[in-house]
């Protein structure tokens, strides 16, 4: 026996079977016959063995067509169309047909009975509303109305002096330029005074006082007009 014939068939059962719905009972009988044929080829003749491995190929080669055959159950494709902009909410063009309407009303709350409307048959009172004529009535909480009062005075003078607040600044100026003009015109009156200052009629002037004699009011213990004492000391009238 050479080598060749020695060779054993062997068939895989693939994934390609179960889908053709191969069972596995099939599948080991066309093996064992294979397997079965081979150990007989080994006994006989080298013509017989190949008179048998002809018909070994001839029950091989259809269980092979099954297993490479491609027609399967495919899974449809679903074809994806991305929208331009998803972020935009886009609006359902299909016809909305009108909803039925319910001729039926039933009850909130589940409600089976609702009383009739019946106006109360009695006349009903007259309600006086009470007189603001009387100041008889006491005033509550009249600390927190003078808190308030405080505080609303509080509240307008900020809301006066932000509405103001121009017109005072307008008005502090004024008032800064007017006393800087007053201040500034006794400035100008005591250069002009420094100016017309004379050193030398400055020091004839305290001459003259420290020279100059002083009259008297009383003579003598005696009070006298001043020409009368002018004549006792002796000098010329004034």
């Amino acid at each position: 026996m050479s080598n060749k014939s020695k060779q054993v068939p062997t068939v895989a059962y693939s994934e390609s079977a179960i889908r053709n719905n191969l069972s596995i009972t099939e599948y080991c009988r066309t093996s064992m016959a294979a397997l079965s044929g081979c150990t007989a080829g080994y006994a006989s003749k080298m013509f017989a063995s190949k008179i048998f491995n002809l018909n070994v190929i001839k029950t091989v080669t259809p269980i092979i067509r099954r297993c490479l055959n491609v027609q399967s159950h495919q899974i449809p494709k679903a074809h994806f169309t991305p929208l331009a902009n998803y972020w935009i909410y886009q609006q359902n063009d299909k016809i909305k047909t009108p909803p039925t309407i319910s001729n039926s009303i039933d009850l909130p709350n589940g409600l089976t009975w609702v009383p009739p409307l019946i106006e109360p048959a009695g006349i009903l009172d007259e309600i006086i509303a009470p007189s603001t004529e009387t100041s008889e009535t006491p005033k509550e909480a009249h600390r927190m109305l003078i808190i308030r009062r405080k505080k609303m005075k509080k509240h307008k003078l900020k809301k006066l002096r932000k509405r103001m607040k121009f017109v005072y600044a307008k008005r502090r100026q004024r008032r800064e330029m007017k006393k800087e003009k007053a201040f500034q015109a006794v400035l100008i009156t005591q250069c002009k005074e420094a100016e017309k200052f004379s050193a030398e009629q400055y020091v004839e002037d305290k001459l003259n006082k420290l020279h100059e004699i002083v009259i008297p009011r009383y003579w003598k213990g005696k009070k006298y007009p001043e020409f009368i004492i002018r004549q006792k000391m002796g000098l010329p009238p004034k």
